[in-house]
């Protein structure tokens, strides 16, 4: 009998408190974040991630992803060169556009850089990049940042 009782209780607990009705916060903003600064650890002391490449490689590729619904819509984003971070010549060493698209439903985009092939010259430039957003999706905080190390060969 005081299994019964036991398992009877235990059932009643049970199905008392299965039925508790929760209302959970939904988040319904719009941002945009580079995906290697989701994936990759920052430098030391920045909130931003450092890629080296070699200034023969062309073109640089980075996936900026759309942290929100998809739109119907193709959404046109800023970007900005940081100059605290950056060493780079624009026309010398790179050349960027300063917006990208996200196509229409779709979740990411492509900022490009071109990287100018600047010979054997030795050392190093940095190019630091910022997402600016535009009037409807902001730049997520802690991923808008990427810096680009663009390497010369030495002589």
């Amino acid at each position: 009998m005081k299994k019964i009782f036991a398992l009877l209780s235990l059932v009643l607990a049970l199905g008392f408190t299965s039925c508790i009705e929760q209302d959970y916060p939904l988040w319904n903003g719009s941002l945009v974040e580079f995906q290697d600064a989701v994936v990759r650890t920052p430098v030391t002391g920045e909130k931003y991630p450092r890629i080296t490449v070699a200034n023969t490689v062309g073109t640089v590729s980075l996936q900026v992803n759309l942290v929100a619904p998809q739109r119907s819509t193709d959404e046109t984003i800023n970007y900005s060169v940081v100059a605290t971070g950056t060493t780079a010549v624009a026309g010398t060493d790179f050349t960027t556009a300063g917006t990208l698209v996200i196509p229409a439903n779709s979740s990411t985009g492509t900022l490009t850089v071109n990287v100018v092939n600047t010979g054997r010259l030795g050392g190093s430039v940095d190019l630091l990049l910022q997402l600016d957003g535009n009037a409807t999706i902001s730049p997520s905080e802690n991923y808008k940042q990427v810096q680009l190390r663009i390497t010369r060969p030495n002589p």
